[in-house]
């Protein structure tokens, strides 16, 4: 790919010459026939080319043996009752049924339409992950209704519509909803699903009929706004499923990061049964537990968590993956606790809500370095056996393994001395942690030579563009003047598809990007206060030429593998052709391999395959899980930017994902449902 801006074009010409029409060009004179040693010669060149491309070595299968699992894991195996899978949120199956020997014979078993399509002016991301109790699928919609399927034929057993209000414009995302065994004393509707609608209200629905349980809050609902102060349209939104442990529903929220004045970024326990408020993390107001006093409201603008959270039911804690504070880009506003909790790896106690410990993956966060990642739970191997871990990954590629008790970290983290200039803006940190585990090059410092393009034109014109801008770096710190070159990027390191894991064969696998932007600071237009806008406003644009393709050479995106006993990379490989995307927003149709961005999950089964969509072409794909070979594809009518999952009824395996394209990669919306299955033998 770095050599198609300077061969590209002499390529095509090639190709031409090997055309009758294009020997008729060589003609040497009027009536000459074309030269006939040039069809042989050209044939000869390209078997020494593809000889050469065939005796490239290729990575060796390794030899990992499959341990036994612990009980935990493998607990209602044929199930899949969690946004991650399970209790440990590591997006592993312990079912085998299809395996890499059969994944080739899948089959559509059955798909389905929500009829849940965005209203004009309103953006729709259809990211669900459905859960499956029983012989029923549960997932949401955009829009805020929630759907149960039978599981084997995907017809639809009930659906609940909260009636959100959906004219303001704006953009909706619900990633999955949230089950919960009340068990047989309960006053109603014992089994229970739980979620978060598009006008802030968390809903509880009797899992068997889909209505609302009237006893949790105010006839089936609580306002997550309360306790909020103000919340302009827009400010406060959820995208990820309440956590159920415990009899508890853990729920934070995304809050609008452009200024310092936004809503509370408080997390929030309730009870599940009638929706009480158990507890509040307020990392303004550590010592309150309950709600503010009347009149008052959760702190403003502190460090939010939007991502999925995670728990440690027997160990009694939650993790909570943090935001970094407003501004995104601009640190001038952020107060004490801001900066101590922004970016950040939290355990919290599911029954008081404290603080157990914390551990911060981005100091000063003016890079919109977030936490989107779910923490993931594993038992680390290492020198003393192992060792209970929560693992999470960040934006700028680094996976970060710790102790789930303690906070200690597991494999070695290094502070890098990184460019951090005083004078552009104050508070910058000198370092950054960098962990041992790295999912993708993102650490790596970019050069005029990796600008790329189509052709030598648009590598021109963003070879000029880097030169304009500032990049010492992956941490290269925006400030006015000069564009910033933020790289891995807004959207780049590991983002919130998150990690999963091997338990039995002892490997964790991310699905990293790499995508720079240019980000710049500006002073705020005359008029605007710093409470509304902050004193900096920033300008961000991914780093793209003028076709509309990034500037930087492929790949963008990659699948890597990485053995938690050596803990060194096991494989790596790009994943996503350019058939559905290319110049200008239009799709070449070529199926050409330069690993595409990637928005979604990943699913590891224990007969050794990972299946993932999220790629910007509409396939769903599997992969051998010791060596990423792909195995099998099936194409999707919408983009496949979710996470898939599996499960199992009535002894037979299925594999389900939503496909709803996603706005801002520009993949093709929709509103589909779909599942495969082995045919009967």
């Amino acid at each position: 790919w770095a050599l198609l801006p300077r061969l590209g074009l002499l390529t095509v010409g090639g190709i031409y010459l090997l055309t009758p029409l294009g020997h008729g060009a060589l003609q040497s004179g009027p009536g000459r026939r074309p030269r006939r040693w040039m069809v042989p010669a050209s044939a000869i060149v390209a078997v020494l080319v593809l000889s050469v491309m065939l005796t490239l070595p290729r990575p060796s299968r390794p030899a990992i043996l499959v341990a036994d699992v612990d009980s935990a894991s493998t607990a209602d195996s044929s199930d899949w009752r969690s946004y991650g899978g399970n209790s440990s949120a590591n997006r592993f199956s312990e079912l085998a049924q299809i395996s890499s020997a059969n994944v080739r014979s899948l089959q559509p078993a059955w798909s389905i339409r929500t009829g849940d399509m965005p209203p004009a002016g309103v953006d729709y991301n259809f990211q669900a992950t459905p859960i499956k109790v029983g012989r029923s699928l549960y997932l949401c919609t955009p829009g805020g209704r929630v759907m149960a399927l039978a599981a084997d034929t995907g017809d639809v057993q009930w659906t609940f519509d909260p009636g959100s209000d959906l004219t303001e414009p704006r953009s909706f995302t619900c990633r999955g909803v949230a089950y919960g065994d009340l068990g047989a004393d309960a006053d109603e509707c014992p089994h229970r699903i739980f979620t978060a609608t598009p006008d802030n209200q968390l809903r509880a629905l009797d899992a068997h009929t889909g209505r609302p349980c009237a006893s949790f809050g105010d006839g089936g609902a609580v306002d997550l706004r309360q306790g909020l102060g103000e919340v302009p349209a827009g400010s406060y939104w959820i995208t990820s499923p309440p956590l159920f442990v415990r009899g508890r529903l853990i729920i934070g929220a995304g809050i609008t990061d452009t200024a310092p004045d936004a809503p509370s970024g408080v997390v929030r326990a309730f009870d599940a049964r009638h929706g009480q408020l158990a507890w509040a993390w307020d990392v303004g107001r550590p010592d309150r537990r309950g709600p503010p006093a009347r009149g008052e409201s959760y702190t403003r603008g502190t460090p939010n968590v939007w991502a999925p959270i995670s728990a440690d039911e027997a160990a009694g804690l939650v993790y909570l993956p943090t935001g970094n504070a407003p501004l995104d880009f601009d640190g001038s506003t952020r107060r004490r606790f801001d900066e101590e909790f922004s970016s950040a790896l939290v355990a919290v106690d599911v029954e008081t809500g404290a603080t157990r410990w914390k551990f911060q993956l981005i100091h000063h966060d003016v890079w919109d370095f977030d936490v989107s990642t779910q923490p993931t739970l594993l038992d680390m191997p290492g020198p003393a056996g192992l060792r209970p871990a929560v693992a999470v990954g960040s934006k700028s590629g680094s996976i970060f393994v710790l102790d789930r008790i303690t906070g200690a970290s597991l494999v070695q983290v290094t502070e890098a001395e990184v460019p951090h200039q005083p004078g552009l803006q104050p508070g910058l940190s000198p370092t950054q942690p960098v962990s041992e585990l790295v999912a993708n090059p993102g650490l790596a410092v970019l050069g005029e030579a990796d600008m790329w393009g189509v052709t030598p034109v648009d590598q021109l014109w963003c070879r000029i563009r880097f030169r304009k801008a500032r990049h010492e770096g992956p941490f290269t710190p925006p400030g006015t003047g000069r564009e910033a070159i933020v790289y891995p990027g807004l959207a780049g390191g590991i983002g919130w598809g998150g990690l999963a894991v091997d338990p039995a064969r002892k490997l964790l696998f991310a699905a990293p990007n790499a995508m720079p932007f240019l980000v710049r600071l500006e002073e705020s237009p005359a008029g605007e206060t710093a409470s509304s806008a902050g004193p900096l406003t920033a300008s961000v644009h991914a780093f793209f030429s003028p076709v509309g393709i990034p500037c930087m050479q492929p790949p963008w995106g990659a699948l890597v593998a990485i053995d938690l006993q050596s803990r060194q990379v096991l494989w790596q490989r790009r994943v996503g052709t350019s058939r559905d995307s290319g110049p200008f927003g239009k799709s070449t149709r070529l199926p050409l391999l330069i690993g595409t961005p990637q928005a979604g999950g990943l699913l590891v089964t224990r007969g050794g395959l990972i299946f993932a969509g999220a790629t910007l072409d509409r396939y769903l794909r599997a992969y051998d899980a010791l060596d990423g070979r792909e195995l099998w594809r099936a194409r999707l009518p919408a983009g496949g930017q979710a996470s898939p999952m599996t499960y199992e009824l009535d002894g037979v395996q299925y594999v389900a994902i939503a496909a709803g394209g996603h706005v801002q990669l520009g993949t093709q919306p929709g509103d589909y449902v779909l599942a495969w299955k082995l045919p009967r033998t």
